[in-house]
């Protein structure tokens, strides 16, 4: 369903009950070409859409997690997706052919968070303890961890170049790890509640955090000083993800409302308010244009950004 408007700011797609229960978790495939969209839910599944420009289609129903999916990602030519939940599971699945790949067995931990690195070669999972686990895709065996001090891992990041992974925690503790493994900086109290969400700029050198807190905060990623705290929301806030012009992000949060900041200067440029309960997941497509949204509401909506 296209919803004809003239704001320079609108929602113009809607696929409502896109699952059967609350969705979680959505990824956009960042290839200029891909305009793939991975959706995870409550209901145990993860879902593949394609946006044509002018309407939602469903193309896979991927099966086999239980408890939910809490956390999607997808490669940036939109090929490979990988999901995980708290059934200690992750998967990655062939999007084009909508297959299983390979299914990963974390151990005796929850995988609460997933980020797969930019090169595909690597995934990255938080759990319920103080340890971030480093799989291969390929062979899906444990490589490494890294230790974060946080008691529950609840966000993971890879930076777009590649070089550190971001990790935050329910007790609002952020660790910077470089490519190595090494600890490069322990935020103790970047939040006064749980970070739900992080996610480094097209250039990799600022990272946005999302907390319970009702804040989004923005890091330099060097020296870890907090450049930016940005207010607005009036509940948690859950899901953040940056345009490719690595100067606007958006937001969601249990207020129900996406929300559109302009990073510069601080400040929210849109409120969208369609949303019918609170907005878990927000992801930009490669242009930064459209951004995709999803919710407790069973909705996946989609909505565009004036040039």
């Amino acid at each position: 369903q296209r919803l004809p408007t003239f704001d320079m700011y609108r929602t113009v797609g809607v696929l409502e009950n896109a699952h059967e229960d609350g969705i979680w978790c959505v990824a956009w495939a960042k290839g200029e070409d891909s305009q793939s969209i991975i959706t995870g839910s409550v209901d145990d599944t993860v879902r593949t859409w394609h946006w044509d420009g002018t309407k939602i289609e469903a193309r896979h129903r991927f099966e086999g997690h239980n408890l939910g999916v809490l956390a999607v990602d997808v490669d940036a030519r939109g090929a490979i997706a990988v999901s995980s939940s708290i059934d200690s599971q992750i998967r990655v699945w062939d999007v084009s052919r909508g297959v299983l790949v390979k299914a990963v067995d974390a151990g005796d931990v929850n995988t609460w968070t997933t980020s797969l690195s930019p090169d595909g070669k690597k995934i990255a999972s938080g759990s319920n303890s103080d340890q971030v686990y480093l799989f291969e895709v390929d062979s899906g065996e444990l490589k490494t961890s890294v230790t974060t001090g946080s008691s529950f891992t609840s966000a993971v990041a890879w930076s777009p170049n590649n070089q550190r992974l971001a990790c935050a925690g329910m007790d609002g503790i952020i660790s910077l790890f470089n490519k190595e493994g090494k600890l490069d900086h322990k935020i103790s109290q970047a939040h006064s509640k749980p970070v739900r969400c992080i996610q480094f700029s097209p250039d990799s050198n600022l990272l946005l955090t999302a907390s319970d807190d009702g804040t989004i905060k923005l890091f330099d990623v060097k020296t870890a000083h907090n450049l930016q705290t940005f207010l607005g929301h009036k509940g948690w806030v859950l899901t953040v993800a940056w345009s490719s012009d690595g100067e606007h992000f958006a937001s969601g949060s249990s207020d129900k409302t996406v929300k559109i900041w302009n990073a510069k200067e601080g400040s929210c440029v849109h409120t969208f308010h369609e949303h019918k309960d609170q907005v878990w997941g927000v992801a930009f497509d490669a242009t930064g244009r459209k951004l995709a949204s999803v919710s407790d509401d069973m909705s996946l909506r989609i909505h565009e950004l004036p040039q």
